[in-house]
């Protein structure tokens, strides 16, 4: 049986929210909205099948110019390949960067593709990915529960921290203290948890900060607190889409999300959070001030 931390989760009166605007009229499945530049831009993944979500085996994912009132371009890429579940995008040394399954593809903001390298790797699949240093991007490899370092030049593409291993690796933030991350747990269960990777001595481990999640999928740093999403919040708060983790370790549970199906994505861009909601086909943009986080 896994040991887990004891978390105090606490229900505290939040400060009431300006009032939220929900984007809708996306791709479906859109797993993450994110502000590159002057433009807005977004993933999608394709549908499996017939009432499947998750893990298309065709080439229907696709990246996508957006604008505030949802409306969507689809960008093609210029050396005729699809996508098939692009679920993370990162913009880079004046390149967006995407992370499509096994694959990690360098292309222009108009979808000249730079590069796109495959990972070797049995079972990799991409989950994530953000800016490591000026010359490297880090991806979460979910498939294998290992973080894999880029070049952002060359694409090159090599293990990272190869001794750390988390189980649903999903999402995660490089931090001043290591890299955050979540992973994703049992449909039916409250066993998604929240890590801190660092590597003290040389010796890098992934220490588990909290848990009691049911699929946590997003975290993000706004102004210095680990902000959460998910599916279905925590055992303490189970309704709640949104959650911060303060530095005691103790859950709050966050009022923006809460009338969606859940959050696979945050960004904070310095001024406003945006939040993702796959199953909703949505977008929101929430001023950092406006969160509830005190």
């Amino acid at each position: 049986m896994r040991t887990f931390i004891a978390i105090l989760a606490l229900t505290i009166a939040q400060p009431a929210l300006a009032e939220q605007t929900l984007v809708g009229g996306l791709p479906p499945y859109t797993e993450a909205v994110h502000p590159l530049g002057t433009e807005l831009y977004g993933v999608a993944i394709g549908p499996g099948g017939p009432g499947v979500e998750f893990g298309s085996s065709e080439l229907n994912g696709g990246l996508y110019r957006l604008d505030e009132g949802g409306a969507h371009r689809r960008i093609l890429l210029s050396d005729g390949k699809g996508l098939q579940n692009p679920t993370g995008l990162v913009q880079a040394a004046g390149q967006v960067v995407l992370v499509d399954g096994n694959q990690v593809i360098s292309l222009s903001p108009k979808g000249v593709v730079n590069w796109r390298r495959n990972y070797e790797e049995e079972g990799a699949f991409f989950y994530d990915i953000e800016v490591l240093d000026e010359t490297t991007l880090l991806a979460s490899d979910f498939g294998r529960g290992a973080f894999v370092s880029i070049s952002t030049e060359t694409g090159e593409m090599k293990p990272y921290l190869d001794e750390v291993r988390i189980d649903g690796l999903a999402r995660f933030e490089v931090g001043p203290e290591g890299i955050y991350a979540v992973s994703w747990g049992a449909d039916d269960a409250w066993d998604s948890a929240v890590y801190l990777v660092a590597g003290p001595n040389g010796q890098a481990r992934a220490v588990q900060l909290a848990d009691g999640f049911g699929n946590l999928e997003s975290i993000e740093l706004v102004e210095g607190s680990l902000i959460l999403g998910g599916y279905r919040g925590h055992e303490a708060h189970p309704d709640t889409k949104l959650m911060w983790l303060d530095n005691d370790r103790k859950v709050y549970a966050l009022d923006a999300g809460s009338d969606t199906q859940g959050v696979s994505d945050i960004y904070f861009d310095g001024y406003s959070v945006w939040l993702t909601f796959f199953k909703d086909a949505a977008y929101s943009k929430v001023p950092a001030t406006d969160l509830g986080v005190h």
